[in-house]
């Protein structure tokens, strides 16, 4: 079930797809599903909580933008952080596929750390909003670069510094 993926997630998630591609699929709730699940709890609560917003009065169009669409954005990033994916562990013989389905489990996982951790950030710690989004930032991508040495294996070193590369592809392209 849902709760049981969301466990297994926070605790392994790169042996999560693994067993996943490998055919054990009964044990754990859809990605695709998982992800649309997560991703509109967090639109309801983020829009509840103005949580795209630094209180700093006018922000830039940008902000705007991403405070107003921040489920597409949620959406958007699974493929193309997949593609990305997929270009960079190319030689690790898993398909788009296989790389569209670990990113919706991390999509969908993002999506609960960002409730669990960014909101109460953010409600409690507003006035400090841009070093709230470092810290977030910072621990999505050290949780996705576990992910993938859990996945991809070594050398460690390289498959962390394609995860950061990943990240930040996706962030700009976004």
């Amino acid at each position: 079930g849902i709760f049981y993926l969301t466990a297994a997630l926070a605790t392994r998630p790169g042996k999560v797809a693994a067993e996943y591609f490998a055919g054990k699929r009964k044990k754990y709730y859809d990605p695709l599903k998982y992800l649309t699940l997560t991703v509109g709890v967090s639109v309801l609560l983020t829009t509840y909580f103005n949580l795209m917003s630094s209180g700093a009065g006018h922000g830039n169009p940008v902000s705007a933008f991403v405070a107003k669409h921040i489920n597409i954005i949620f959406f958007l990033s699974v493929p193309l952080a997949a593609a990305f994916s997929w270009l960079f562990f190319l030689k690790k013989g898993y398909n788009y596929a296989e790389h569209l389905a670990l990113h919706a489990f991390l999509g969908g996982f993002r999506t609960v750390f960002f409730l669990l951790v960014f909101t109460p950030l953010v409600v409690f710690f507003r006035e400090h909003y841009n070093t709230v989004l470092l810290v977030y930032f910072s621990m999505w991508t050290a949780y996705i670069a576990w992910a993938n040495v859990q996945l991809m294996g070594r050398p460690y070193w390289l498959t962390v510094l394609k995860t950061i590369l990943i990240v930040v592809l996706m962030q700009a392209t976004i």
